[in-house]
C-alpha cells in the first residue's frame, strides 16, 4: 500500500474517532456511552468535522458503519481505554478504506472526477505548504502526525468522503473497465510532476479521462 493510503486511513481515525473517543470516554461500566451502540452512533454522527465522513459511511456502506459501532462497543465493554478504543476503530477503518479504495477503478466517471478534484485540492495545499510532504504523498515514505494541520484535515476529510462515495458508485454502477497491468515507476515522483499529472488528467475529455485516471489509481495501490 502506498503512503497515500496509510495517510488516508490514519486521518480517518484522527477526524472520525479520536476527537469524540477521548472526550466522551468514561471508565467501563453501564454509564460508559461507548458500550451503547446508540450512543456510539450519536457521537460518530455529531462529531465535527468528522461527522460528515461518518454520515457518508452510514449512507453508502451501512454494513461497515454498523460493524464499526460493534467493534467500538465490544472493545469498550472489554474495558479498553481511549488508546485501545482508538486503535480498534482505527484498524477497522484502515482496513475498510483499503478495501474500498481498491474498487475505485470501476467507479463511474463523475464519481472519479469528484474524487480527483478533492485529491488535487489536497495536493495543491501540500505543495503550497511543504513540497517535501507533497512529494511524500506520491511516494512510499513514512507519514508524520505533524502533517495534519487544520487546513489539511479539512482537505483530507473531503477526499475521504469522495473516496467512500466513489466506492459506493463503483459498487452500484460498475464501469466494467479492463485495465492493462502496469508496473509502478521505481523512481521517486516530485511534487511538481505529481501535481501536474493530476491536473492534466483532470483536463482530459471524458473518454481519455476514463482510460487514464483509473490506470493511475491502479498503479499506486
Amino acid at each position: 500500500m502506498s503512503g497515500r493510503w496509510r495517510t488516508l486511513a490514519l486521518v480517518l481515525v484522527t477526524l472520525g474517532v479520536l476527537a469524540w473517543a477521548l472526550t466522551q470516554f468514561r471508565p467501563a461500566g453501564p454509564q460508559n456511552p461507548l458500550t451503547n451502540p446508540a450512543s456510539v452512533e450519536r457521537e460518530l454522527l455529531a462529531d465535527a468535522p468528522g461527522g460528515a465522513l461518518s454520515r457518508t459511511i452510514k449512507r453508502s456502506f451501512p454494513e461497515d458503519f454498523d460493524a464499526l459501532k460493534a467493534a467500538v462497543v465490544a472493545r469498550a465493554r472489554d474495558g479498553g481505554g481511549p488508546a485501545e478504543v482508538q486503535e480498534t476503530a482505527g484498524a477497522f477503518l484502515s482496513a475498510a478504506t483499503r478495501r474500498h479504495s481498491a474498487g475505485l477503478i470501476q467507479a463511474p466517471a463523475p464519481a472519479l472526477r469528484a474524487y480527483l478534484t478533492a485529491e488535487i485540492a489536497l495536493v495543491e495545499q501540500l505543495a503550497a505548504t511543504s513540497p517535501e510532504r507533497c512529494a511524500a504523498y506520491f511516494n512510499d515514505r513514512p507519514d508524520e502526525a505533524s502533517w495534519y494541520a487544520p487546513d489539511l484535515r479539512a482537505l483530507y476529510l473531503r477526499q475521504n468522503i469522495a473516496l467512500w462515495e466513489a466506492a459506493a458508485a463503483a459498487r452500484d454502477h460498475p464501469a466494467g473497465r479492463t485495465l492493462a497491468v502496469v508496473e509502478p515507476n521505481p523512481n521517486p515522483l516530485s511534487c511538481r510532476d505529481g501535481l501536474a499529472a493530476l491536473q492534466s488528467t483532470a483536463a482530459m475529455p471524458d473518454a481519455a479521462f476514463e482510460q487514464t485516471y483509473p490506470l493511475m489509481l491502479s498503479i499506486v495501490r
